[in-house]
């Protein structure tokens, strides 16, 4: 008797286990390289805790959360957006530019934000007005971005540039960078999971000719997803060009690959679709910045560290996203 009550109540966790094995494995991730790192970097000879490397850690998680949050609309419609980086780097040069030249960031900033919703427009409109995969606009504004930040260095004369006539001290303080990645999370989550958009998003991901078929506007509502993200990447660049105070021709290489790695670790389904959450982009982007900073310091030669989060995120792939077909999602 007590047998079968045992395993009456076991399927029930079982259940839930299966149900949520994803969110098990991208909290239980984030849980061990917290135990981990904390353990055996002050064996090493420094902990990762300390004020310095504390620093670099909040540096690396705000950036990478802020264009993670952003991205996840953009991920939770099956799309991907490969010109993120450079849009980073187009950004952050103009505000130290229009810096340098108005004395205030505010006219930079105001500029970047007609940019990003240009690209949204470009980025969004592009696919299903063409009907081409969403990649190719994205490869497109890549490419060309890369060619404008060449051009604008080159007129420079130099491969970075600082800024000199506004004080960027406060994009340093933790307080800040916490206080607005929480003002955009709640934004986010509130738009995410309250709102028509963050609900066709969804629908889109799952089966967008059901949507479709459904009376979503496939146009608008990837125009107003990538308009969102496009504002949580200013946000970001802000802060990217904050901390360091200047730009250079290579600003923002490679971040559109630390936001995807980083939404897998968090549990976010490359295909998009219901199972898309805000938290993914946070929680994967803590686990992020903590092998980014962690690995070095354990021993792992920098060079290694690229092989090691490589590993990692296969492993979380084929363990979080896979079909039941044996496929990994489109």
């Amino acid at each position: 008797m007590q047998e079968a009550v045992k395993a009456t109540s076991a399927v029930p966790v079982r259940e839930w286990l299966k149900k949520n094995a994803t969110t098990v494995a991208s909290y239980g991730g984030l849980i061990f390289c917290i135990l981990l790192f904390t353990i055996v970097t002050p064996l090493k000879g420094e902990s990762i805790w300390s004020a310095e490397k504390l620093g670099t850690l909040m540096s690396n998680v705000i950036v990478t959360a802020l264009m993670s949050v952003g991205a996840v609309f953009i991920y939770a419609m099956g799309n991907l957006d490969i010109s993120i980086g450079k849009q980073i780097g187009i950004y952050a040069t103009l505000m130290v530019v229009l810096g340098n030249t108005t004395g205030s960031l505010v006219p930079g900033i105001l500029l970047c934000i007609l940019l990003s919703l240009v690209f949204a427009v470009i980025n969004g409109a592009s696919g299903p007005l063409l009907n081409i995969i969403p990649i190719i606009p994205s490869v497109v504004v890549m490419q060309v971005l890369s060619g404008i930040i060449t051009i604008i260095y080159a007129t420079l004369g130099t491969r970075s540039v600082t800024l000199r006539t506004v004080d960027y001290g406060v994009f340093k303080s933790p307080l800040l960078m916490l206080a607005v990645l929480v003002v955009e999370i709640v934004a986010a989550v509130f738009l995410f999971n309250y709102t028509r958009v963050g609900k066709y998003a969804k629908m889109l991901g799952a089966n967008k000719t059901a949507a479709v078929q459904s009376g979503v506007s496939l146009l608008k509502f990837r125009l107003l997803c990538y308009m969102i993200a496009g504002i949580c990447f200013v946000v970001a660049a802000i802060f990217q060009m904050g901390y360091t105070g200047s730009a250079s021709d290579s600003t923002g290489t490679g971040f559109e690959m630390n936001i995807m790695v980083s939404l897998i670790l968090g549990g976010m389904p490359i295909s998009g679709g219901m199972r898309s959450r805000i938290s993914a982009a946070v929680v994967g982007s803590f686990t992020f910045a903590l092998l980014d900073v962690g690995l070095p310091l354990i021993g792992l030669p920098t060079r290694m560290t690229f092989i090691a989060k490589a590993v990692i995120f296969l492993i979380v792939v084929l363990i979080t996203s896979r079909k039941k077909g044996g496929a990994l999602p489109r």
